[in-house]
């Protein structure tokens, strides 16, 4: 598996701290400064770089294709995956942080009894919290527009056979498998593709895509790094 996307996901949006910025200027783990904060929670400027390096390629594909058309809202790519890879999914972790250590706990056993070769869709059909347990977490043939950030991304960079690392959406802690990869065929005007499988562990929230979309809304996000202002537009207070 691509292993800089899975690092890009777990390092930016998905891994959360304890510990909020308490002084904006400090410099969180290592030293990459902090750029930016999500109710306090710092975001550096490597955990940024990572996920951005990673989405970069697929900001055009989405301006054309719904529903991610209509969610950029004709904003820079970097505002909106911002939006998605970081904001969202930090408010959710930060919703439901005291359920944290038992989901990753759950997923992490599930990675490794995978790993160790137990059957990918019985595990799914066991443990998975998504309605696809039932057909043994298989998802259908998707594209990168079908599903929701860093999922669909970190599923279209990995081969066939392998399995994921946890990765964290929205929706919980997930791992993947890939079992078969489909090629772009440019002159029919598909994209590249790959039929999957999943298991997630899930935040114990009854409409998670609604409750990412409103705790979003209600965040306070600062941008620290005034040279990301002209990306980052939500997210800056408009001159003038």
């Amino acid at each position: 598996m691509n292993k800089s996307l899975v690092a890009a996901a777990l390092a930016g949006a998905l891994l959360v701290s304890s510990v909020p910025a308490k002084d904006k200027e400090e410099k969180a783990s290592g030293d990459s400064p902090v750029v930016a904060t999500v109710n306090g929670e710092p975001v550096t400027k490597d955990q940024w770089t990572a996920i951005m390096k990673a989405d970069q390629w697929h900001g055009p594909v989405l301006k054309e294709k719904a529903p991610w058309k209509d969610l950029m809202q004709g904003k820079p790519f970097e505002d909106f995956f911002f939006t998605e890879e970081v904001v969202k999914i930090r408010v959710m972790a930060q919703k439901y942080k005291d359920a944290l250590p038992q989901m990753k706990a759950a997923i992490d056993d599930m990675y490794k009894r995978a790993k160790a070769g137990e059957d990918f869709a019985e595990l799914a059909k066991q443990y998975s919290q998504d309605p696809s347990a039932a057909n043994g977490g298989d998802l259908g043939q998707i594209e990168i527009h079908k599903f929701v950030f860093p999922f669909n991304r970190i599923a279209l960079s990995m081969k066939e056979g392998e399995i994921s690392e946890p990765v964290m959406t929205i929706f919980g802690y997930h791992i993947i498998k890939v079992e078969k990869v489909f090629p772009a065929v440019p002159s029919d005007g598909r994209l590249k593709s790959v039929a999957a499988r999943h298991i997630l562990i899930k935040f114990p929230s009854g409409d998670a895509r609604s409750e990412a979309e409103a705790l979003a809304k209600q965040a306070k996000i600062e941008v620290l790094d005034k040279g990301l202002c002209k990306k980052l537009v939500t997210y800056c207070p408009k001159e003038g």
